[in-house]
């Protein structure tokens, strides 16, 4: 059973309007014992690339972490049933100004969990439809896995990497996904997870377009065969409704390739809960 959800947007996120509390009121009504809000922190998100309208001068995916965690202590005693865990999900890029401000994030000692996730390939999100035209959706999953590599050769000071396979969510829909196209690439990736005790995120919001979360349930079983075992579960909700989204479809599934616990990270540190309690 599943009972804490990790990857939880609210608007503190440029892609949400959804108030806190009304998060944690979600987190109550689907019976969870805790929850950890995750907003974006995505340092030099190109401007081009969001289409949202911001405010004159607010950058796309940044926030006032220091608003946002006082806004958090402020609601634990309100919320005294409900673990309210502080977390974010740090925008992974190679450019060194971004790796200074990631690893100034890291280094904050009032976070519990922090994810590294990669929404761009070639500074460009795959989440537009322009990004796909005239373009082969294998060689433009392969090259995001290998950004994806080269971002985890220079910066590894986060707890779990996020949606793996991230790109595929948006990829043409007549395109049919098999991992075992980049079965290679991706088992480097996952070697790196578990040399460097990084944990390897779930995430259900990939129920939405298909049968698998992400990363696919055929990586997860490759993981679990390299000797990982730090899985995080999130369901990388923006609104209440898609909150612990499809968690009693995962955890079976989770058992097949093997895996029958999840961690959530207290203060940076994994803690591991049954999946069959």
């Amino acid at each position: 059973m599943i009972v804490y959800d990790t990857h939880v947007h609210t608007a503190y996120s440029t892609d949400s309007n959804t108030p806190v509390h009304v998060q944690l009121d979600a987190a109550i009504a689907c019976g969870l014992s805790g929850i950890c809000l995750t907003d974006h922190m995505d340092h030099g998100f190109p401007l081009d690339q969001c289409d949202i309208p911001l405010p004159k001068g607010e950058l796309p995916f940044c926030y006032d972490i220091e608003a946002y965690k006082a806004e958090l202590k402020g609601l634990r005693e309100k919320y005294s049933g409900l673990e309210i865990l502080t977390g974010v999900e740090c925008g992974l890029q190679t450019r060194s100004d971004i790796l200074d401000k990631n690893k100034e994030i890291s280094a904050d000692k009032e976070l519990d969990y922090m994810i590294g996730s990669l929404h761009l390939m070639g500074r460009k999100d795959p989440y537009y439809r322009e990004f796909w035209a005239g373009q082969d959706a294998v060689v433009c999953i392969r090259k995001y896995l290998e950004e994806l590599y080269g971002n985890l050769c220079v910066f590894t000071d986060f707890d779990s990497l996020g949606h793996l396979d991230y790109i595929v969510r948006y990829a043409p829909d007549d395109f049919h996904y098999e991992p075992e196209q980049f079965h290679e690439l991706i088992e480097e990736i996952l070697k790196l997870l578990v040399r460097k005790d990084i944990a390897l995120e779930v995430n259900t919001s990939g129920f939405k377009s298909g049968k698998n979360p992400n990363p696919h349930l055929d990586i997860l079983t490759w993981y679990r065969e390299l000797g990982g075992e730090m899985v995080t579960i999130g369901s990388d909700a923006h609104q209440p409704e898609f909150l612990a989204y499809h968690f009693d479809t995962l955890a079976p599934l989770m058992r097949t390739a093997g895996l029958h616990q999840y961690v959530t990270f207290h203060q940076r540190r994994p803690r591991f809960h049954s999946l069959d309690a």
